[in-house]
């Protein structure tokens, strides 16, 4: 007991000195009173721990119980793989075909400047990112599952393809000395004059050299494919788990500063040797300055003017009226165009000797292997395996947002799968490497794309675009390509101020941001990310253990809190779950502890989507009724209204919180939760339990109703009213009420802690038996379960599955063994909490450490989570949430996550 705590006092005056004002009002209705016997943890084990031999089968049952064939799991297996044939099969043509049709033109509208100008990027032919901008989206249709994300090009990857590109084209090179005769490349600033023109060559205006290295970027993508391929089939999608978001954000920032570098001569109009290895940053900008008196005005007036339009529609119009435009304005398309007209009637190329993009073929290349490109393949298979945790990295992190946004889910392994499939199959058809390009991505989610059959359209559009309009851009300036690329840099170079955020919330986020940042920047991309990789990995040594999460419960005849599953008398708390995570929570298992959080517990997202599906069928029965003549269907909706409509003899809210006298050991009235029936019991047939004596001390909090008891009605003590009903007496008796040893000193169970057994014999009653099978029904949920809805394939919620979900009112987590958060961590922790409040659910932290509550203050987290759903200690919150009830939920409140729930990752949408 506290020091400071003077028991003389009546029991509601307890714990009220130098309480905080965020402490809630004592009451006795939820006064927390715990005391049990002391134990040793051997002798704990030996009575209540479940021996796992009892139930460990042997290996040839387990072999036997999942060596089977069904046409049912032939079906799964078929629509695992392909699930386009999935989304064929419940094709819902009349709602879903208007949706896909305008998503797919709209996104491939975006496609087009982007393949110009990520061609050129890449350090390949303009053609390149065409064909890059078409097989992979196609692809993507058949393999893919979720219906928003974008494949194609992607400024951080073409980036790297680029380095490695132009590394190993300047070693072939070398070694053709009648290349090096053509362009005189042994000058010292790698450039060369026409002695009769004047105009200055490069290596990349030779067309064979352009042609080994198109060879270079097939042969990258189609070893980074087979590497997906090859990790989406044993399940390897982990690996992205330790690259943590100071990693990512660090990385994509670095890399916009070598992607704009790139583009500054194009912008300038002159023309400078590509470099490769260390400090090639510093080396680009001593070239870029040795020729700075040579930069053509037009090429400047060009990427000026295209800068300040994409800016200004950017930042004004498609920012500003984003809520009124069915869809941005595709202002980079706009710029392509007039750019192309204005060069052309102009007579640009001759007046002003500005660079143009030049002819591009229309025709659709046969399939080709690039053996030329993989006969050097051991000297960049580094390279491809970099390229393809990054593509994973980036493109499931897109699919994710997107997923939660429009409530469905993506398998990270198919997702691996189709990635490897856009990249291995779509190098034979002269394609670089593919990624997602979150802002493609997110105009499909705003344009609410139903299926991957929109990619059908988005390929249709950029066919059309290579057959029959690109001849158009011959006269395009490459400036405003360069243009259109360096200005989708912002978000990225915006991102950089983000190190002061690490600094603040965690030293180990700063140090991997630091390292990876300035290593990128002046090293080279690749030495630099593994540099970074290495850090990371470092820091999860120092920092990482086992992660693992599960259930709570009390045990019964000793109450304690335990491990729900591993004990045999445990129980849960009726309404409440309560979860604990056996470990720091940070990049490394941020999604670990959300998906064990969501299985152990309620998972929002499905619950959200079973609500919104029995909506939509009542709402079509009722069109039904009323089509016949019949009013609606008049019965209450229990699901929706919660305790109104859920109330039963096992619900988890409606206890009675009654006072009666006890025997406290400081002669106070203590408070019993249960029925008035249950105290008019004669007691004569209550077993005593017999403990060792120990000291008492009590902590008594009251939770003040205009806080958390909404829907209640109040009594003129605050407390809440509600009706009860409580266990059969004779079996049971409420932990709450104090009993006497057989010294004579007093032993108070506290109400948090269960049941007892008191029985005294071993026979059951059927209301016994009544009372453990609603309970079981109650708490012992497996939300795991998976049926298939006939109507359209996706999981199927039964009433009774919802109904049992919607008797979860309080999640509370134990974060006692959390003594490490990083932004990752906090992240989800908000993202959580926002995603149970969208049901109605409230989630409680409890034993958060003073370390954990000053990481979760930097990072914005109490911006969405009250500081009052903070708790001492679990018992805390388990007696503020017990007596509460399932909150009605309106109709209008099942709606889908907005934009600002569902980015979590905030690196992916900046990025193009």
């Amino acid at each position: 007991m506290n020091g400071d705590q003077d028991t003389s006092k009546p029991a509601g005056m307890l714990g009220q000195k130098r309480r905080r004002s965020s402490c809630p009002v004592v009451n006795p209705a939820n006064q927390v009173v715990i005391a049990r016997a002391p134990f040793t943890q051997t002798a704990f084990d030996q009575t209540h721990l479940r021996r796992s031999e009892q139930e460990k089968e042997s290996l040839r049952e387990r072999v036997r119980d999942n060596l089977y064939c069904s046409n049912r799991r032939l079906w799964k297996l078929l629509t695992t793989y392909v699930p386009v044939v999935k989304f064929i099969r419940y094709y819902k043509l009349r709602d879903s075909a208007v949706n896909d049709v305008i998503a797919g033109l709209t996104v491939g509208i975006l496609h087009i400047p982007q393949a110009l100008a990520f061609g050129q990027l890449t350090s390949v032919k303009v053609e390149n990112g065409l064909f890059t901008s078409l097989w992979p989206v196609l692809l993507y249709v058949f393999f893919g599952t979720s219906a928003h994300v974008s494949m194609g090009t992607s400024a951080v990857i073409c980036i790297m393809t680029a380095a490695t590109v132009d590394r190993e084209g300047q070693a072939w090179a070398a070694s053709r000395p009648w290349l090096m005769n053509y362009t005189a490349l042994g000058a010292a600033d790698g450039r060369a004059r026409n002695d009769t023109s004047g105009e200055v060559y490069t290596l990349d205006d030779v067309p064979e050299y352009l042609d080994y290295k198109e060879e270079l970027a097939m042969g990258i993508t189609l070893i980074s494919g087979a590497m997906m391929i090859a990790m989406g089939i044993f399940k390897l999608g982990f690996i992205t788990a330790y690259l943590s978001e100071s990693f990512f954000t660090a990385f994509t920032s670095a890399a916009a500063v070598h992607i704009g570098t790139s583009q500054l001569p194009a912008m300038l109009g002159v023309k400078t040797p590509r470099f490769g290895g260390a400090f090639k940053i510093i080396k680009s900008y001593e070239a870029i300055f040795d020729v700075i008196t040579e930069a053509n005005f037009a090429a400047i007036v060009c990427a000026i003017v295209a800068c300040v339009i994409i800016l200004f529609v950017k930042d004004c119009i498609n920012e500003k009226f984003k809520h009124k435009l069915p869809a941005p304005i595709p202002v980079e398309l706009f710029i392509v165009i007039f750019g192309t007209v204005i060069s052309y009637f102009g007579n640009f190329r001759e007046n002003f000797d500005l660079d143009v993009v030049g002819t591009i073929p229309t025709d659709i290349p046969a399939p080709k292997v690039p053996t030329e490109g993989l006969s050097v393949a051991p000297n960049y298979v580094v390279d491809c395996f970099i390229l393809a945790i990054l593509i994973f990295a980036n493109t499931i992190a897109m699919a994710k947002i997107c997923a939660k946004k429009h409530n469905y889910e993506v398998d990270d392994s198919q997702e691996m799968l189709a990635y490897g499939m856009c990249n291995a199959v779509s190098a034979f058809f002269k394609c670089f490497p593919s990624s997602v390009a979150p802002p493609r991505s997110m105009v499909a989610s705003s344009m609410n794309a139903k299926t991957t059959l929109s990619g059908i359209f988005a390929s249709l559009l950029m066919l059309f675009v290579i057959l029959f309009i690109s001849p158009l851009f011959t006269d395009l300036p490459k400036s405003v390509l360069a243009a259109i690329i360096f200005i989708s840099l912002k978000g990225l170079f915006i991102q950089i101020f983000d190190g002061r955020k690490f600094w603040r919330i965690n030293k180990f986020d700063f140090v991997i941001w630091f390292f990876t940042f300035f290593s990128t920047v002046f090293l080279d991309i690749d030495l630099g990310l593994g540099i970074g990789v290495g850090i990371s990995l470092v820091t999860v040594v120092f920092q990482t253990q086992f992660a693992r999460g599960f259930k709570e419960g009390y045990t019964k005849n000793d109450p304690a809190l335990v491990e729900h599953r591993k004990y045999l008398d445990s129980s849960e708390v009726p309404g409440v779950k309560i979860f604990r995570f056996q470990s720091s929570l940070y990049f490394a298992n941020a999604e670990i502890f959300r998906n064990t959080l969501y299985r152990c517990t309620v998972n929002p997202r499905k619950l959200l989507k079973g609500l919104k599906k029995r909506e939509q069928r009542m709402a079509e029965t009722n069109k039904e009724r009323i089509a016949l003549g019949l009013p609606p269907d008049p019965r209450r909706n229990s699901i929706m209204m919660g305790d109104i409509g859920l109330a039963s003899r096992d619900s988890s809210s409606s206890l009675n919180l009654s006072p009666i006298a006890g025997d406290a050991p400081d002669g106070n009235t203590l408070t019993r939760l249960g029925s008035s029936d249950s105290i008019t019991k004669p007691a004569e047939r209550v077993r005593r339990v017999s403990l060792p004596s120990v000291e008492q001390s009590h902590f008594t909090i009251d939770e003040n109703k205009e806080s958390f008891f909404k829907g209640g009605r109040s009594d003129n003590k605050g407390g809440v009213e509600v009706k009860s009903y409580t266990p059969n007496p004779d079996r049971f008796l409420s932990t709450s009420q104090s009993t006497r040893n057989g010294n004579g000193s007093t032993t108070s169970l506290g109400g948090s802690s269960g049941f007892i057994d008191t029985s005294l014999n071993s026979k059951s009653s059927s209301s016994t038996a009544l009372f453990n099978a609603r309970r079981e029904s109650a708490i012992s949920i497996n939300f795991d379960d998976y049926e298939e809805d006939p109507e359209d394939g996706d999981e199927l919620f039964s009433d009774e599955k919802l109904k049992r979900m919607r008797k979860i009112h309080h999640i509370v987590i134990d974060c006692v063994t959390i003594n490490y958060i990083d932004v990752s961590g906090a992240n989800v922790l908000s993202h959580i909490f926002s995603e149970y409040g969208h049901v109605n659910i409230k989630v409680f932290l409890a034993g958060c450490s003073a370390d954990m509550r000053n990481a979760m203050e930097h990072a914005g987290v109490f911006q969405k989570i009250p500081r009052d759903h903070l708790f001492v200690d679990v018992h805390d919150a388990v007696a503020v949430a017990k007596p509460q009830r399932t909150l009605p939920l309106e109709a209008e409140a099942l709606e889908d996550f907005s934009d600002d729930e569902a980015i979590e990752d905030s690196y992916v949408t900046k990025m193009y």
